[in-house]
């Protein structure tokens, strides 16, 4: 993550730690060009790469070769990688690119040993590694529903590999763990050889995170190397960004370890469900393919009533809410179409059930947070907060917004449909 920078020595080996020299001279060795970058230390713990002299829109200021990069290829031709394709195919790319890692630490003589060196140990801005104070601080959200989908789906994959793939256990479920919050905060996805991949790349993996960063990446047209070519100009001793990508606030904070101030691109998750008292309750989770009563739909969705998330959630709750005639009609439609597709609004009165139980939902999620949104605004602009207490508290506020926002247009929808909308903030 962008922070501020504390200092700006003039030379790579005034900046650089040791480890982090040899890294750069290995990737240097094996043919990786970057004459004018430069890295430096951020506040606190954090690396950025800077901008040594100035540079011009359309010059490419890095390319790194094939031969540095960890490819899937890489990691299946290894010796753990022949192993897992013999015992346990089927396994997932990123399984694969974990276990590369977890074998190349344990060797002394590894050919990538300096850039092994140089990745971070533990991860201690990231969620799955919170304290239970820390984890508080996320009281309400869904984040901590989807740390819990994480880290069981993580300990999953590494007891599948543990149990079929010889010598796999001699790895901790912990090292697992840290290799693939390695793999996911720091790979880029490129296509090699005609194939979309997951892929290390040395040095580039040290650029932080701006959604409208002066830097494009991808491959040459040879697709021999990877490159960075500024878009725009760019001033020496000005720090250089990539793209994360387009991202939900809480993909931010589990995968990187911050939130942005503003995400134009932030999700609200809900889990819906249909009430066991509701009207038809056995056929209409049958129709939505819910296995029991307490099962419940997760649906991420942004502000946007057009998204195909937003449609497809609106259609759960028209279903959920559907009178016995219109679950009738719904139910002999789908097997005719084989499935059950976009549902548009059924009545005036179904429609003021949808609305209500979207309205309802948004407010029970409120209610489960410790503190309101405004509570939350005051404690980001006056609070001495430490950088995983901000983060969460941006993500607070950020899902906050998003509640008050759908249940502010349920209100503004059930007023059209009927002259007493619910009470709520």
């Amino acid at each position: 993550m962008s922070a501020r920078q504390e200092a700006e020595p003039d030379s790579l080996e005034e900046e650089s730690p040791l480890k982090e020299h040899l890294a750069l001279q290995w990737s240097r060795q094996a043919g990786a060009s970057f004459p004018k970058l430069r890295v430096g230390h951020l506040e606190g713990d954090e690396r950025g790469v800077f901008a040594k002299v100035p540079i011009a829109p359309g010059e490419e200021v890095l390319r790194v070769p094939r031969a540095c990069l960890v490819t899937l290829e890489v990691a299946r031709a290894s010796d753990i990688g022949r192993l897992i394709d013999a015992h346990a195919p089927g396994t997932s790319e990123e399984c694969y690119l974990a276990a590369f890692l977890l074998q190349e630490q344990e060797r002394e003589d590894s050919a990538w040993k300096p850039y092994l060196d140089v990745l971070p140990r533990s991860f201690p801005h990231l969620p799955l590694f919170f304290d239970a104070q820390e984890l508080s601080l996320l009281q309400g959200s869904s984040a901590l529903r989807e740390v819990a989908r994480w880290r069981e789906l993580l300990l999953a994959r590494y007891v599948a590999l543990a149990e079929r793939v010889p010598g796999f256990a001699r790895f901790t479920p912990e090292a697992y763990l840290w290799a693939q919050h390695v793999l996911i905060s720091r790979t880029f996805g490129l296509t090699v050889a005609g194939t979309l991949t997951r892929c290390f790349v040395p040095v580039a993996d040290m650029l932080n995170h701006r959604a409208s960063p002066r830097l494009a990446w991808g491959n040459t047209e040879e697709g021999d190397a990877f490159v960075l070519v500024a878009r725009e100009p760019v001033a020496a001793g000005e720090e250089l960004h990539i793209s994360y990508g387009v991202k939900p606030s809480c993909r931010f904070l589990l995968s990187y370890g911050f939130v942005p101030e503003d995400n134009p691109d932030d999700t609200l998750v809900l889990y819906l469900g249909v009430p066991e008292d509701a009207v038809e309750a056995e056929g209409k989770r049958e129709l939505l393919a819910l296995a029991t009563p307490a099962s419940r739909r997760r649906f991420e969705v942004p502000l946007h009533s057009g998204h195909s998330s937003t449609v497809a959630m609106f259609s759960f709750l028209r279903v959920a809410c559907a009178n016995a005639r219109e679950l009738t009609r719904l139910t002999e439609e789908a097997r005719e179409e084989q499935g059950l597709g976009e549902v548009a609004p059924l009545s005036a009165e179904t429609e003021e059930r949808v609305f209500r139980s979207l309205h309802d939902a948004c407010e029970a999620r409120l209610a489960g947070f410790g503190t309101t949104l405004e509570e939350d605004e005051r404690l980001l602009r006056e609070a001495d907060l430490s950088r995983n207490a901000r983060n969460c508290l941006l993500l607070r506020r950020g899902e906050k917004r998003l509640l008050h926002a759908y249940a502010g247009l349920a209100r503004a929808s059930l007023s059209a449909l009927s002259p007493t909308p619910p009470a709520g903030g």
